[in-house]
């Protein structure tokens, strides 16, 4: 009797692994993602600008100023996406299936993500997501932009909007990563 419990139980646990793996709900194996130092958003724009003018009467300093006044407004948006709940490795995870490039991936190096300005006399922004994508023993450097899709939509955000909204972080990292 006990033999004749364990074998329908072992049948049983077969017959519904078996189902499971023909209808596609085995767990796939994970891309392996690796995130380079510093891991957080990243802002590349004003300061940048204002270093090489200020390079010019201050030298090195010139630039490290510039330097920092990005870093300054990097620093303005994390807050603004901690507080609003935007969380990047979340959005990345669950883009993964839905990117071309990324779908047969073994492998990404998430090499910086944030935003940079396009648009200097009207401070819009986008996203930009820098990576490494190994496959097959091949590696891609590929940037994703939120920069064509803003144009075809006519979406504009502006710095301020990240600095201090977090939906148009949101909506502008979605953007990228489609």
């Amino acid at each position: 009797m006990k033999k004749g419990i364990i074998t329908a139980a072992l049948l049983f646990a077969f017959l519904i692994n078996s189902g499971c793996t023909s209808l596609g709900f085995q767990s796939e194996n994970m891309v392996e993602i690796h995130y380079s130092s510093p891991d957080r958003i990243s802002f590349q724009g004003k300061g940048a600008g204002a270093g090489m003018a200020l390079m010019s009467s201050m030298g090195p300093v010139g630039i490290a100023l510039g330097v920092a006044i990005d870093e300054g407004i990097a620093k303005e948006i994390r807050e603004t996406a901690q507080q609003g709940g935007v969380d990047f490795k979340t959005l990345l995870n669950s883009a993964i299936a839905d990117v071309g490039d990324l779908q047969q991936a073994e492998r990404i190096e998430v090499k910086r993500y944030g935003f940079v300005i396009k648009d200097g006399s009207n401070d819009y922004v986008a996203a930009e997501i820098h990576l490494l994508v190994m496959q097959d023993g091949q590696t891609e450097d590929l940037i994703l932009s939120s920069w064509d899709r803003q144009q075809a939509e006519e979406l504009w955000i502006t710095l301020n909007d990240v600095k201090t909204k977090a939906d148009s972080i949101l909506a502008l990292f979605e953007m990228a990563l489609k």
